[in-house]
């Protein structure tokens, strides 16, 4: 669905907006909060939160209430806790997460962040949170194993965040191994 098919969808639904300042409004908030793809989910969130025998179509302030925002800067704070109490350089790590994976590769990587200096630690973590908070992710973007300083490759890389989607990932690799060292 096209954004100016959902407003139109709307009005149809709930009648006119009060005036066209509002109406326009909505639209550019719907442009810029939600993708083309998302839209047909949102109108069926909509009609499900709001009663149309109100005959009033909803504003921005309904849709904030109706699809509150992430607080990506807890969200990034959790990721910083979880990987600096995991591990160490020498490890291979797997953080189920792609977007605090880039984050960290973003402020040197794996190693770096293992031999970071104590004394700047929250320098640290607020460049790790801004990192995070600005990177935008491919939905086809899956994280990969970042490797320590050890030389051993098959060592089993410490799962950071959803053990089941690390495993999942450490498996894929292990398979992509098997099949570099083979010969045909």
């Amino acid at each position: 669905m096209k954004h100016i098919d959902f407003i139109k969808f709307v009005s149809e639904y709930y009648g006119e907006y009060s005036s066209k300042l509002v109406e326009r409004m909505t639209f550019e908030y719907i442009q810029d909060r939600f993708k083309e793809s998302e839209l047909d989910s949102v109108f069926k969130t909509i009609i499900v939160k709001v009663n149309p025998k109100y005959k009033t179509p909803p504003s921005p302030a309904d849709f904030e209430e109706f699809f509150p925002r992430e607080n990506l800067e807890q969200i990034a704070a959790g990721w910083y806790d979880k990987i600096s109490r995991t591990g160490n350089s020498l490890d291979n790590v797997i953080i189920s997460d792609i977007r605090a994976q880039k984050a960290l590769q973003s402020i040197g990587g794996w190693i770096s962040h293992c031999q970071r200096n104590p004394e700047y630690e929250n320098l640290h973590r607020k460049n790790f949170i801004s990192a995070y908070s600005k990177i935008v992710v491919d939905s086809n973007e899956q994280p990969c194993i970042m490797y320590g300083e050890s030389t051993r490759r098959d060592k089993e890389p410490l799962h950071i965040g959803d053990k089941e989607k690390c495993l999942e990932i450490a498996q894929t690799k292990t398979i992509e191994i098997g099949f570099k060292g083979m010969s045909l």
